[in-house]
């Protein structure tokens, strides 16, 4: 039955043309660009193994959540799984649009040199990632003069004691390396082994010798010879810091006689223990040892001084960082995810909830972290804001060869079967032959 209401003579041609928009729209045939938000897949690898998986899984769908029209399709892998496998992957196309890996010209450089990454520079403009993130962090992911990745994952690299027990025994902590090899022998006497040390595989001695050779050499001077290819790894401050570490405490017997056979693990156990009253590592051991020493006060300070050095200073470097392949389809919805990452907000989940240290601004008083967290925060702040000078962790900046006559040369030492002027040869001879065309 009519109404009796006359229609307008656009009308029937107007619901026509919604009608037909509506079936074609449901068939696929209107193009990407007429509807208002495409789906978007984004495929990421990270390293996140850890208990800090399901932080991270939080994190990506908060961002998800706030983008509905994006999915984040995510694969946690094993950091040496990752290493074997993501060059052919990226290279065959069949890898993630973003990746989580490690920073450093023999790992995320390999992949820039092959074109598999994206150049990040015009995006960082763009979203002022440059206002955000500490300029010594971006370093680390600056390959041939090109920004590559975002920097998360920032460590700080020293020595950590044991409050309760060097007041048991009544040991004072060293604040030089003569001091630091009476402390051995000292705390040998008393039954322990003074410092848990491990090389095996062999990349544990990479941090120590980082940490005597910025001491050594200063942090410009390092910074010279792994950036700009100027000065020399055979120097004589750089046999000097050698001879102090692998030298000089080996012979003072600060470490297990079985360093080299001792994992990782098995060298943070010792600590854990309290067989062992000091480690010399990084910030990321401060969950395991909250989780495996909840009642123990543990300190962390910058390795002792030694003589005739320059400075004495923390040693900090990438860990690993966020980048886009350069095969991704996705390149604005990456660079977006990327940006949603490095806010001050998710910055503080990140230290929070994921456990990690981020070379980002923050609010230090509004965290709820641990004293031994806070101590690691405050200090990366203060290079963030400019007013410390950190140590730069060698291997993270150094080409594989190099890594590789360290991990083995060190592990030589250890045993008594190098001297320290062969090895400065040794790492002198890696370089060039890394740095030839």
């Amino acid at each position: 039955m009519s109404s009796g209401r006359p229609r307008s003579r656009r009308s029937l041609p107007s619901a026509l043309a919604v009608l037909l928009l509506t079936v074609v729209t449901l068939m696929g045939l209107v193009p990407s660009g007429a509807r208002a938000q495409d789906e978007v897949e984004l495929r990421i690898w990270d390293q996140f193994t850890g208990p800090n998986s399901e932080a991270v899984d939080a994190i990506y769908e908060t961002y998800t959540d706030a983008n509905p029209n994006v999915k984040i399709t995510r694969e946690a892998i094993q950091t040496d799984t990752m290493r074997d496998t993501i060059n052919t992957a990226m290279g065959s196309g069949t890898g993630p649009d973003v990746i989580f890996y490690d920073a450093g010209p023999g790992y995320a450089g390999v992949l820039a040199d092959a074109g598999l990454l994206s150049p990040l520079d015009d995006l960082a403009t763009q979203y002022g990632w440059r206002d955000r993130i500490a300029a010594s962090a971006l370093e680390g992911t600056t390959i041939d003069g090109k920004l590559y990745g975002l920097p998360l994952q920032v460590d700080l690299i020293g020595m950590y004691y044991n409050t309760s027990l060097l007041e048991q025994e009544g040991l004072v902590l060293p604040e030089t390396l003569d001091q630091l090899k009476t402390f051995c022998t000292d705390a040998s006497t008393k039954g322990y082994i003074p410092m848990a040390l491990s090389a095996n595989p062999g990349w544990q001695s990479f941090h120590q010798f980082s940490m005597v050779a910025n001491a050594m050499m200063g942090p410009d001077v390092v910074r010279s010879l792994l950036l700009e290819n100027q000065g020399n790894w055979n120097a004589p401050e750089v046999v000097a810091a050698i001879d102090a570490f692998f030298v000089q405490l080996r012979d003072a017997k600060c470490f297990s006689s079985d360093v080299n056979a001792l994992t990782y693990d098995d060298a943070a156990a010792l600590f854990y223990s309290g067989q062992s009253l000091l480690t010399t590592t990084g910030s990321w051991l401060i969950p395991d040892i909250e989780k495996n020493m909840p009642d123990a006060d543990i300190g962390f300070v910058a390795f002792p001084e030694l003589p005739e050095a320059k400075g004495r200073y923390w040693v900090s470097g990438v860990g690993s960082a966020y980048f886009i392949s350069a095969k991704s389809e996705q390149q604005a919805e990456a660079a977006k995810l990327l940006d949603y990452l490095f806010t001050a907000e998710t910055a503080k989940r990140w230290i929070e909830e994921a456990d990690l240290f981020v070379p980002i601004q923050v609010d230090v008083a509004a965290l709820t972290v641990s004293p031994l967290s806070k101590l690691i925060i405050d200090t990366l702040q203060t290079g963030v804001t400019g007013e410390a000078t950190f140590g730069y962790n060698i291997d993270v900046l150094a080409p594989e060869s190099f890594n590789t006559a360290m991990s083995n040369g060190f592990q030589a030492m250890l045993s008594g079967d190098k001297t320290a002027e062969e090895m400065a040869t040794e790492l002198q001879a890696a370089w060039e032959e890394a740095a030839a065309p």
